[in-house]
């Protein structure tokens, strides 16, 4: 009876071990895969984020374009209005003068 309690406690034991020992590489691929796809995402992410990064600074660039394109735009429209009103000028000589002057 000792023999068959003492082979039900090596066979418990082992089979205890075993099972420990299963459930431990199950956990250690699992941890690995999840490593392994946690790289993955944080690469991905960083990628974004030079990409982001890339076209903060290139919108940066063109917001400083716009406004000095609109500076100009701005100087071009004052430039124009003084060349509109020199052009009146004499628009409105020659229509006095057509009224002065009689027609056939």
């Amino acid at each position: 009876m000792i023999w068959a309690a003492l082979a039900f406690f090596v066979v418990a034991i082992a089979g205890s071990i075993a099972y420990a020992a299963v459930r431990g590489w199950r956990l250690w691929r699992t941890v690995g895969g999840t490593s392994k796809r946690t790289s993955e995402a944080v690469g991905r992410v960083s990628a974004s984020a030079a990409t982001a990064e890339a076209r903060a600074t290139r919108l940066t660039a063109n917001t400083e374009r716009l406004s000095a394109a609109l500076e100009r735009l701005q100087e071009a429209l004052a430039e124009l209005a003084v060349i509109r009103a020199a052009a009146a000028e004499p628009q409105a000589l020659l229509a006095t003068i057509r009224g002065i002057v009689a027609s056939k």
